[in-house]
């Protein structure tokens, strides 16, 4: 070895097909048994989740007049058999703001407030009222603040993050392509049923020009933006671990349901056979995934996909033909300074191994730069994305979950328990006429020669499927209540939580359904039921049996997210700037890995006035205002989020030097006020109401106290009592 001449192409093929199959080594793996299961599936297709929501009406009781839509329908009917009553409606300012923070994530102005609390309060029935409310949930959903607010959720579940986590945690330099995906995507209401094709499945559907095809491609970053573990040396293990994550993610987000735990054992809980878990492993095993590490970065690593025939970004600078020049030069120079070191090798010379690290580095970043540009000097444009192999893997299923115990080769399918006996398999679902159809109109070649990724989401977003419409809008009524008909939001198995509401639930689903999928759609109805628009105050009785507000005799009080909570500073203090940055802040601090290439403090002191959805998302290295107030680390879905109270955040409030900043621009913000209405103008931009006398007394002393015994002006005072209103709950929570 090496042979004289090129070997076959026949013996090629076979070599690269035995390196995609992982390279595993016929001399030490042996095939174990069959591994048979012992769910009862029959039985399991009981469970309430997996049966088809049922469209019912509500049922009529003594306060069915109380009502207002069908959604009021349910709940008054279960408030009623709970023995409970409603509190009363909330009043118009309270729900102006509600709407403004729930919609759109920033606080109305007191313009808003004004003008829509009198247009409220001015209504002389009911039902003018509601146009009015109507008008205004119509004028905030069509706000491009939307997508930014209802975007960041569904990064929370996509668990978006600019970094790879793990042993390395390597920055992904393009994952904001898929970022401003997912807020274009809310914003133009895109079928929720599309979203999920794309995002599973976008590149392999069917496009009219170079922009659907990048589009698409883009939105498949869903399966590339997890935590990897690229500092791993097995690449088998690594390609096993990779799988797994997105089979988790896919699961968890679209259906509720934690697949994962069978990748060893079937299910202890769920009626998932270990075989169910192999069987969508096949699927993501005849799955490209391009993340885009060099090899200088990630002893696991890949390309990115090449999205050049749409040209560079606007803005973009081209290499002069010199620069470009300079550029293959050093890439040039490091080839032969490795090839140099490793003759030496090969001459028996000893070359320390920190020197050849260093060489290959150097080639390996020289060699990326260049390929940055194209011949002619002009910046390519990368995404990352997935793509199908040529032909799919055999799967077989691992006993106990290890690479070195196979068992029987399982064939790519969906979940048995959400198909019908026998057409779990993709060869099964293809004999299907009905899908059959829906994948000659979307221009689907057939699954043996593709991974089977757009089968799987076409199952995923198919009407029929019990659990995906049921998911999304238990999701869409957390978003907007705080908390879900089904409180364990991303699981719908047996561990779970059961639906307090499960009629209303498959209301919601089925309408989401009638309604194109759309979201926005949903959004408008909740948010004009009597039950969203209820006040938060306090009953004993209803207190005394339903502490927890399962049964929605009131509208939960809750706290703003990190995310709101910067944003709304930034607003109040005039300071906020509602323009999308191009790109993301990371290009700023390098490639490579956090602690590496990359420094922390580097990361944390990146500043923008931008929405922070825009912040960068470095796993493990957040935004100091993001960490503090429970923002999730993006290490797995994230459908709810905590919301703790610790003693950093009152300190974070106090002494950050971005809240302080914020409370002197409110202050000079408000010196453009006459002196007698700044006070009143504190509370409307901040609270969004005036001061009650008492607050007004107290703020006018302690504003007015310039004693000796005080080292502070007027001016210095007025800052300190803006910074005070910024660390208030009322200011951090929606009411």
């Amino acid at each position: 070895m090496p042979p004289k001449g090129k070997l076959p192409d026949s013996v090629i093929a076979d070599f690269r097909k035995w390196i995609l199959m992982g390279a595993p080594d016929p001399r030490v793996t042996k095939i174990n048994a069959s591994v048979e299961t012992k769910i009862d599936l029959q039985k399991g297709r009981e469970f309430w989740a997996y049966q088809p929501p049922v469209k019912v009406s509500p049922s009529k009781t003594k306060s069915s007049m109380w009502a207002r839509t069908p959604i009021d329908g349910f709940v008054i009917a279960a408030l009623d058999e709970q023995g409970q009553t409603p509190v009363t409606d909330a009043d118009a300012r309270t729900l102006v703001r509600r709407l403004f923070f729930v919609i759109t994530g920033l606080p109305p102005t007191p313009d808003d407030i004004t003008d829509w609390t009198n247009r409220i309060d001015g209504a002389t029935s009911e039902q003018s009222r509601q146009a009015v409310v109507s008008q205004l949930v119509d004028e905030l959903l069509n706000s491009p603040r939307y997508g930014e607010r209802w975007g960041r959720h569904w990064m929370d579940v996509a668990r978006f993050a600019e970094s790879t986590g793990g042993d390395q945690n390597n920055i992904y330099q393009h994952a904001w392509r898929y970022r401003d995906y997912i807020i274009d995507a809310f914003n133009s209401d895109k079928p929720f049923d599309d979203f999920i094709r794309e995002q599973i499945a976008g590149d392999l559907l069917p496009v009219e020009n170079d922009q659907d095809w990048a589009d698409n491609v883009i939105a498949t970053g869903f399966l590339t933006v997890g935590v990897k573990l690229v500092g791993e040396e097995d690449q088998q293990k690594f390609f096993a671990d990779l799988i797994d994550e997105q089979i988790d993610t896919t699961t968890r987000a679209f259906l509720g349901t934690t697949v994962a735990c069978a990748r060893c054992h079937d299910h202890k809980f769920d009626p998932i056979p270990q075989e169910d878990y192999y069987a969508l492993a096949g699927i993501f095993r005849a799955t490209t995934t391009h993340y885009g590490l060099i090899k200088a970065q990630a002893r696991q690593s890949t390309t990115l996909l090449d999205l050049t025939g749409l040209g560079p970004p606007p803005g973009t600078p081209m290499l002069s033909q010199e620069e470009l020049a300079n550029l293959i030069a050093e890439r040039d120079a490091a080839r032969a300074e490795l090839d140099e070191a490793m003759k030496k090798i090969r001459s028996g010379v000893n070359v320390f191994r920190g020197t050849l690290r260093r060489l290959r580095s150097q080639r390996d970043e020289t060699e990326a730069a260049l390929q940055g540009y194209s011949e002619s000097g002009e910046p390519r444009v990368f995404a990352m994305g997935t793509q199908d192999r040529e032909f799919p893997l055999p799967t077989r299923l691992l006993v106990r979950g290890e690479l070195d115990k196979p068992a029987q080769e399982v064939p790519r399918g969906v979940l048995q328990v959400l198909s019908p006996a026998g057409k779990h398999s993709l060869a099964a679902r293809m004999k299907d006429i009905t899908i059959r159809r829906r994948l000659d109109a979307l221009g689907s070649p057939s699954y043996r020669s593709t991974s089977g990724r757009l089968e799987l989401a076409d199952w995923i977003a198919s009407p029929e499927n019990p659990l995906t419409a049921r998911v999304i809008a238990n999701r869409v009524w957390h978003w907007m209540f705080g908390r879900g008909l089904v409180r364990t939001v991303d699981d719908f198995g047996q561990t779970g939580d059961a639906p307090t509401h499960p009629e209303l639930l498959d209301y919601l689903a089925l309408r989401l359904v009638e309604n194109n999928w759309s979201i926005k759609s949903l959004v408008r109805e909740i948010a004009l039921t009597r039950t969203w628009q209820l006040a938060s105050s306090f009953d004993e009785s209803n207190f005394g049996t339903d502490p927890d507000n399962r049964f929605l005799w009131r509208m939960n009080k809750r706290r703003l997210e990190a995310e709101a909570i910067r944003d709304a500073m930034l607003a109040v203090s005039g300071e906020l700037d509602l323009n999308r940055p191009l790109g993301t802040y990371l290009r700023a601090v390098g490639e490579g890995g956090v602690g590496q290439n990359v420094f922390e403090p580097v990361i944390r002191d990146i500043t923008a006035n931008t929405r922070s959805v825009y912040l960068p998302r470095v796993r493990n290295v957040l935004p100091e205002i993001l960490d503090v107030f429970d923002a999730p680390d993006a290490g797995l879905v994230t459908g709810s989020r905590e919301t703790t109270s610790s003693p950093l955040q009152s300190l974070f409030l106090m002494n950050n030097k971005f809240v302080q900043i914020r409370a002197a621009a409110l202050t000079e913000r408000l010196s453009t006020y006459p002196a007698s209405q700044r006070l009143d103008s504190a509370y409307m931009l901040v609270l969004g109401r005036k001061p009650s006398d008492t607050e007004q007394a107290q703020a006018m002393a302690f504003i007015a106290d310039v004693s000796k015994s005080s080292s502070l002006t007027k001016d210095q005072k007025l800052a300190a009592y803006c910074q005070a209103l910024l660390c208030t709950t009322e200011f951090s929570s929606i009411d």
